[in-house]
């Protein structure tokens, strides 16, 4: 009786996987992936209440986030970086800092094993100095830059809506769209990017117009044009771990220089067209990492909400664990309603913050200006 339950669990479970066997972004694979995300955000508060003595609030908070990824069949490289300075009474409170650079060497062009090196540094106000370590070693891994199938989906939803085709177009048919989206650094070499959108959308609609068994008419092939040439947060998939040795140029408690243990893994999900979630996290230590180690973690996701308005989130954890010492942790969160407004986003949001010396957190509910660079 077991044995039949436990067949019928997994044939269940075999069928929801077929169920669920429509294309996902994270099936399409790019010939090379190259994407650049910059941020810069700030806060201010200043309250006076003439019921008091002084100033009540006047403080204020900046930060910066950078994500850079690189990957083709034979070398990557990939860069994040998360700052956040605070201040009150215009005197500096807080800093946290953490930013890695991670170059890869595919041992097989376009195959997932690869030899790394890289830099990871590391920095919080209870720090006397920051922690910088160099490594070096080997991981298995790639990560894809989807950004084309997410405009396939996003052509697709918009034809749906104007009734220019009957029905979702073929997982294969969608692949295809992506594909050709994929060539856009063909199309627009030595032209205008407006009349390589024009020759691209042409191809595009063509795809769509066999598949879907439909004409499409002009303003729908306009807004098929603008789609390609939309330049919104670009959305990719994969994963990586790897692991190495390394030497510590600068230990942050000013320890002794020595060699370490680095491992790290890395993921990017995005599970719609309007989505994206990222994570890393990296450790370094001497070979007895569980009793000594630095440890960096960083979350982030973003869900668009609208054509100007997003929801984002952010966490951040740092933990120095000297030898024979308690841990000492600084974290970081901030969730945030943002609203384009020309080129930059005002935002109202949450912060949360817990410096490594203090006893609880901080709460700090805002109001934002933050404008994406790249």
């Amino acid at each position: 009786m077991r044995r039949i339950a436990v067949m019928t669990m997994v044939g269940l479970a075999f069928a929801a996987l077929g169920a669920a066997g429509a294309v996902g972004l994270c099936d399409y694979r790019p010939p090379q992936t190259d994407l650049t995300s910059l941020w810069l955000s700030g806060t201010y508060r200043y309250f006076d209440d003439p019921a008091t003595q002084g100033v009540d609030i006047n403080a204020g908070r900046a930060g910066i986030s950078l994500n850079k990824l690189f990957d083709s069949p034979g070398f990557g490289y990939s860069l994040t970086g998360l700052g956040e300075l605070s201040l009150v009474n215009l005197v500096v409170a807080n800093i946290a800092a953490q930013g890695s650079g991670t170059v890869r060497y595919y041992f097989v062009p376009g195959e997932p094993f690869f030899g790394f090196g890289g830099l990871n540094v590391g920095y919080a106000t209870s720090q006397p100095q920051p922690g910088v370590t160099l490594s070096l070693g080997a991981g298995y891994g790639r990560f894809a830059d989807v950004t084309p199938l997410a405009k396939a989906f996003r052509i697709q939803k918009m034809l749906l809506s104007r009734k220019a085709i009957g029905r979702e177009l073929p997982d294969q048919t969608l692949l295809d769209v992506a594909s050709e989206i994929g060539r856009w650094a063909e199309y627009v070499e030595g032209k205008d990017p407006v009349d390589a959108a024009k020759d691209l959308a042409a191809a595009v609609v063509l795809l769509i117009e066999q598949a879907a068994g439909a004409s499409i008419d002009p303003r729908s092939v306009l807004a098929v044009e603008d789609e390609i040439l939309s330049t919104g947060t670009g959305r990719y998939c994969g994963w990586a771990i790897q692991a190495g040795l390394g030497y510590e140029l600068v230990d942050p408690y000013g320890g002794q220089q020595d060699l370490v243990v680095t491992l790290s893994a890395d993921a990017a999900y995005a599970p719609d067209p309007d989505a994206q979630l990222l994570f890393r996290t990296v450790a370094t230590g001497p070979f007895d990492i569980m009793n000594e180690h630095t440890l960096s973690v960083t979350l982030s996701y973003e869900q668009a909400l609208s054509p100007t308005s997003s929801l984002q989130g952010n966490a951040a954890l740092q933990r120095v664990k000297p030898h024979g010492l308690e841990p000492r942790d600084s974290l970081s969160m901030n969730a945030q309603l943002t609203f384009t407004v020309g080129k930059a986003n005002l935002g109202v949001g949450v912060a949360l913050g817990k410096a490594a010396e203090a006893t609880g957190w901080s709460v700090d509910l805002n109001l934002s200006l933050s404008m994406k660079i790249l």
